[in-house]
């Protein structure tokens, strides 16, 4: 059975409307949960935000399944540490509770594609 995680709603432009010439990339997509300290650039954790690198830090980060469905709007907030997340491969996709990490793998499994927006759209 799937569970249905509703995106975070974020005041941005239609997806769709997004310039078709800005590339997908495929990216590893983990969770990660409360620690009590707020993201890399001081803004509280919660739902909607995703970690990355410090290059993509004040994106935008439209996110779709592997198989193209459209999961949501992210703002990239936040830094990690391991490997794939200070190099650029990967995402982290912040949950309230484990149980929310455990469902949004069941939902959208370990893999999104990504499309970064520049704050400059």
């Amino acid at each position: 059975m799937m569970i249905y995680i509703p995106p975070v709603m974020i005041d941005y432009p239609d997806p769709q409307l997004v310039a078709e010439e800005t590339p997908l990339q495929t990216m590893r997509c983990t969770c990660y949960l409360p620690t009590g300290n707020p993201c890399y650039d001081g803004t509280p954790t919660h739902n909607g935000v995703i970690s990355s690198n410090v290059e993509h830090v004040g994106m935008t980060a439209i996110l779709y399944t592997m198989d193209g469905d459209y999961i949501g709007i992210f703002e990239c907030h936040d830094i990690g540490g391991n490997v794939m997340l200070r190099n650029g491969t990967g995402i982290d996709v912040y949950r309230d509770t484990m149980q929310d990490a455990w469902d949004w793998v069941a939902t959208y499994g370990d893999y999104v594609q990504v499309r970064w927006i520049s704050p400059e759209g």
